[in-house]
This record gives C-alpha cells, structure tokens and sequence, in this order.
C-alpha cells in the first residue's frame, strides 16, 4: 500500500542517510521501524519502551554524526542518493 507522510526536513534527511549507510531505501527502513514498534509486546512498561527509542535515537545520531564527518561534497545525502539511482 501506498501512503503519503509528512516529517520535518531535517528528519527526513537524518533517516535517508540512515537508511542509505544500512543499504536499505528508506521504505523498507520506515517499515523497520514501524514492525519493531509494533511487535513491542503491548505490556511493556512505557519506560522500556523510552529506552529503546532512547537507544534508537542514540543510534541515528551517532549515523548521522558519521555521514556528516564523511561528507564531502556541497550537496546534501539526499541529493547524492537520489542522483546515483539514476546514473
């Protein structure tokens, strides 16, 4: 199925070097996250639920703090991506 979601900018580009740095696209890397929240069982406490988003967040920021460092061109990642799918 097909949908349509709106995220701030800077999410955006944040999950698309995540996913681009996993080999993913970033459908399957909002599908992830998506089956992972949703398979979480529903008794969980809401403080492990605060850890593994915690944890997660942890994870996209140090992803992102690596393709920063390692980015070497003006362009953003998203552009990059989006240009090595069509060469």
């Amino acid at each position: 199925m097909k949908t349509t979601i709106e995220m701030p900018d800077d999410l955006f580009r944040k999950a698309k070097a995540v996913a681009a740095l996993r080999g993913q696209s970033l459908k399957d890397f909002i599908t992830e996250l998506l089956r992972r929240e949703i398979d979480t069982p529903a008794g969980a406490t809401r403080g492990t639920r605060k850890k593994a988003a915690d944890r997660f967040g942890r994870e996209l920021d140090a992803l992102a703090r690596e393709v920063n460092k390692n980015w070497k061109t003006s362009r953003d990642a998203t552009g990059a991506v989006r240009e090595q799918r069509r060469g």
